[in-house]
């Protein structure tokens, strides 16, 4: 009788699992000169401790606040994302986060739109 190869994630049900409550955030019209700051909330759906190793955005308008504590199985954290606009007009920036889970790196996309004062 021929043997099922097990599922990824089957092989890995021993680690943490980073999972997020959405993978995009709309932080609509924001004012020129003022910052807008959204929370995005996570959980640990593995079975081991998840920790947040590096988050990296690529703009230096935004910012992430993020928890330095490990989560234990089950529980839920968040990241605190504030965007400070430079310029008017629509804007899509990208959010990297590292992580020690299984999925080892996830991206979040915020988009909106900076107006005149």
């Amino acid at each position: 009788m021929a043997q099922t190869m097990p599922t990824a994630q089957q092989q890995d049900n021993n680690k943490a699992f980073f999972s997020l409550e959405k993978k995009s955030l709309n932080f609509g019209e924001i004012k020129m000169g003022s910052t807008k700051t959204l929370e995005l909330s996570f959980t640990n759906t593995g079975k081991k401790t998840l920790v947040l190793t590096d988050v990296y955005t690529n703009c230096g308008c935004t910012t992430v606040d993020w928890p330095k504590d490990p989560f234990a199985p089950g529980k839920s954290g968040t990241l605190k994302i504030t965007y400070n606009p430079t310029e008017t007009g629509p804007f899509n920036k990208t959010i990297y986060v590292y992580t020690n889970a299984q999925n080892s790196s996830e991206t979040v996309q915020i988009e909106g739109m900076v107006i005149e004062k």
